[in-house]
């Protein structure tokens, strides 16, 4: 880093750090605005995470705008005595925010509604009967079709699958509620929290190695290296779609892995 590029951020975090006791100290709603313009690339970034796996028909404006109320809301709520960075407790509110919406949208027909539905429960049902989560393999057989037929489907409706692993865990009387990974950025954790922690990942851990290897070198492509569907497919040589079907199948296994060791 040169010591122009030093002095130039040196400049920005100091007139970050300016908009925010204007922001926090006056309420000034100036500042909360350049305060949104310099966090409105988190907006960005979360909904190419999210809208990759989502149907063509979703309108990705309304989303950003779900996106940037999320963020405001962000501005408005964030205490820094919680000792969380912003861009942490903002990402989550943000988040959540799409998510929220998303889950009031009809996103699948009432076919694909329908076969998910079939393949879920096809699922507990194997798993309460064997102990362990099924595989592909294990579905086709259990409901009389192909493996090609059932990867099809979690695949046609694996937004939802994606959905559902945001549900909210915690409500109030008034039905409010955070996901999990709010309360664990909120909150200051204790012996039983980190215990709790450890053991899920320990449990996802499990679950990860035991997928095939395609599967698993799909995941820690998207979670870990945050590529997209489609940077993955041109890495490995197949697909965007091939990449989105491996991916909605990995998560689907990986789901009713996580809920067999609750």
């Amino acid at each position: 880093m040169t010591a122009d590029t030093t002095v130039q951020s040196g400049a920005r975090m100091a007139r970050l750090d300016g908009l925010w006791r204007k922001f926090l100290e006056l309420g000034d709603n100036s500042a909360r605005e350049q305060l949104a313009l310099n966090y409105l690339y988190l907006v960005s970034y979360i909904l190419g995470r999210i809208a990759i796996n989502l149907p063509p028909h979703i309108d990705r404006e309304d989303l950003e705008h779900q996106g940037v109320l999320g963020l405001l809301a962000s501005l408005d709520n964030f205490d820094p005595e919680k000792q969380v960075k912003f861009e942490t407790y903002a990402s989550i509110r943000v988040r959540g925010a799409i998510i929220d919406y998303l889950r009031k949208q009809d996103l699948l027909s009432r076919p694909v509604r329908k076969r998910a539905g079939e393949i879920e429960q096809a699922s507990e049902e194997f798993a309460k009967r064997l102990g362990r989560a099924p595989t592909i393999s294990d579905l086709a057989k259990a409901m009389d079709t192909s493996e090609e037929e059932i990867s099809v489907s979690l695949w046609k409706s694996s937004h939802s699958f994606i959905i559902s692993l945001e549900k909210e865990l915690y409500e109030d009387e008034n039905g409010s509620g955070s996901t999990v990974g709010e309360n664990v950025a909120l909150n200051t954790p204790g012996p039983d929290d980190e215990a709790e922690k450890q053991n899920l990942l320990d449990c996802m851990a499990e679950a990860i190695r035991d997928l095939p290897d395609k599967e698993k070198q799909i995941i820690a492509l998207y979670y870990h290296d945050e590529l997209t569907l489609k940077e993955i497919g041109a890495v490995l040589g197949i697909s965007e779609s091939r990449v989105c079907q491996i991916h909605s199948r990995a998560v689907f296994y990986l789901r009713q892995k996580m809920q067999l060791n609750k």
